[in-house]
């Protein structure tokens, strides 16, 4: 299938670029001990083991067999609710860390002094690979019509990646340039307190986001892009027969499979099964351009 193939790619070159970020970034962390650095190698790590994950199960969920005939889909949702509590995790955790480190330097006056050594380059670096990398998923899941919830969620974690790296740089470019015995010395001791603290504030949000619509495509919730439902609505109003009074529609997604609920209700005169069928099928050609892959069922009330 086109639309799992594109995914595939995508998520292989993530694994890619990932694996080079990995190996530089610790490299950079054992060079320089700092935590916010941690962080950031961390977050890449993520990236590498939840993207061969998620290339294995896009390969995976689109197969059907006798016990599961419809695919596997749902295992797409589980994979973005897994890796969103991971990254949540992951952040509240070095909150944590950075945060004893600054109560032992503010209370008991000890602390390491700040060594940023070959970081400014590798965060320069480090930003614009993941900026590019966030482009390039969106990208190709908007060639699909945004409905891969893994590109959404691998997107999320390149951005929250990004965002580390960039604050980092920043609080090294900072402190490069902050001389000894001033106000502000702390910073060389407890900088790296600040810019981890800043950054889980600013992007502990988009995980809980993912986690949200992920949970949502799980329980089976109606899928509540506008665009998708009126997409639905015009394709269905097109296509079904005169005599059939439409009273709803429901719009279910789950992974990359939407299922389209069509409520009927009272007709004029007799409808023939073989009209409904040749409805139903109507409607899924039209709308395959753009969900790709989709099933229409007619719900009698």
């Amino acid at each position: 299938m086109k639309q799992k193939k594109i995914e595939q790619q995508a998520l292989m070159v993530g694994i890619v670029v990932n694996i080079v970020m990995v190996v530089a970034g610790f490299f950079v962390f054992f060079l320089t001990g700092l935590k916010a650095m941690f962080l950031d190698a961390s977050f890449t790590v993520i990236s590498v083991l939840s993207g061969a994950v998620a290339a294995y199960l896009s390969k995976k969920t689109v197969r059907v067999s006798e016990r599961f005939p419809n695919g596997m889909f749902a295992l797409e949702p589980i994979y973005a609710i897994c890796k969103s509590i991971f990254t949540i995790c992951l952040l509240l955790f070095s909150f944590l860390d950075v945060l004893q480190v600054a109560i032992t330097y503010f209370v008991h006056g000890e602390g390491e002094r700040l060594s940023f050594g070959p970081v400014i380059i590798y965060q320069i670096a480090s930003v614009a690979v993941c900026l590019g990398l966030v482009a390039y998923y969106r990208m190709r899941n908007r060639s699909i019509g945004n409905a891969s919830m893994m590109l959404k969620a691998e997107s999320n974690g390149t951005w929250i990646d990004g965002m580390i790296s960039l604050g980092i740089g920043i609080v090294a470019v900072l402190l490069f340039f902050l001389p000894t015995g001033t106000p502000f010395d702390f910073l060389h001791y407890t900088g790296d307190f600040f810019i981890t603290t800043i950054i889980v504030v600013l992007t502990v949000k988009e995980p809980f986001i993912v986690l949200r619509d992920a949970f949502v495509e799980l329980i089976g919730g109606t899928h509540d892009d506008e665009e998708t439902s009126a997409l639905v609505e015009r394709s269905v109003a097109e296509h079904l027969p005169e005599n059939i009074e439409m009273e709803k529609i429901h719009v279910f997604k789950t992974g990359m499979n939407y299922d389209v609920d069509i409520f009927i209700g009272s007709s004029e005169g007799a409808v023939s099964i073989e009209r409904l069928v040749a409805a139903r099928n109507a409607i899924e050609y039209a709308l395959k351009p753009k969900l790709h892959i989709v099933n229409v069922d007619f719900v009698f009330e």
